[in-house]
């Protein structure tokens, strides 16, 4: 009985025994599978990371082929603490007709510390003419309204409005009185702006329209601009580099 009963502890010890060294495989692959599910998800990690494309680096633009430095800095007409973008412009010009509807849209997104302004430029009688027209409008308070109008006017229209008459005629369609309006182009407070405009388009080199001159300082170049949208960009990156200019002189 002994004997027997001795057999049988021999006997379920081995059997424990041999369990124990077959589950010893089981656990090894089960441990080598969760090391290859890692090392997978590693291996995926490291891929994706090498398939997404680098940040985007901001565009750089050199003096002498899209921007020049003026001889002079132009004092401009805005508080110390804002950067003053000026644009240049002709109503007679497809091209200043065409940069207008963009101008719009970049002046939604420009910071507080931006002020930007239109100046007719005068280089001639003819854009002359139009410059009277634009302060006459801005001492009427007629500007908001009129300045898309008579872009399209001239250049959607097409209609010749090029003299006093035709120019009071198209403001009278616009709610202003001819004979106010004709008077007001030849006011002293249009008198006194258009020799500001004109001793603008001489201090900033002005040879074209439209133009645009950041802080009075820098001069976008139209010859080597390939879009709108990357004349607004160097735009900005002069913004930034007078605020970095700034910050460097305290």
């Amino acid at each position: 009985m002994k004997l027997m009963v001795k057999h049988m502890k021999k006997s379920a010890l081995s059997k424990w025994l041999l369990l124990a060294l077959l589950l010893l495989p089981l656990a090894a692959c089960a441990d080598k599978s969760e090391q290859n599910t890692a090392t997978e998800q590693v291996t995926k990690t490291a891929t994706t990371e090498q398939q997404s494309p680098p940040p985007a680096k901001k565009p750089v633009f050199k003096e002498g082929v899209h921007f020049v430095q003026l001889p002079r800095r132009v004092t401009p007409t805005v508080p110390s603490s804002k950067i003053e973008v000026v644009e240049m412009f002709w109503y007679g010009c497809p091209h200043c007709f065409k940069l207008e509807p963009h101008a719009v849209v970049w002046k939604t997104k420009i910071p507080e510390d931006i002020a930007f302004r239109s100046v007719p430029a005068v280089l001639n009688p003819s854009w002359a003419t139009h410059a009277r027209a634009y302060y006459a409008a801005e001492e009427l308070g007629l500007l908001k309204t009129s300045h898309e109008a008579l872009f399209k006017s001239i250049h959607e229209q097409g209609r010749r409005i090029n003299n006093e008459d035709a120019l009071a005629r198209f403001f009278e369609r616009q709610g202003a009185d001819k004979a106010k309006f004709k008077a007001a182009m030849h006011s002293p407070a249009v008198e006194a702006k258009m020799k500001r405009a004109e001793k603008l388009g001489r201090e900033y080199g002005l040879t074209g329209v439209p133009s645009l001159i950041v802080d009075g300082q820098y001069r976008v170049l139209l010859d080597n601009i390939a879009s709108y949208e990357e004349l607004f960009s160097i735009v900005d990156f002069l913004i930034e580099k007078v605020r970095s200019d700034r910050l460097a002189s305290g």
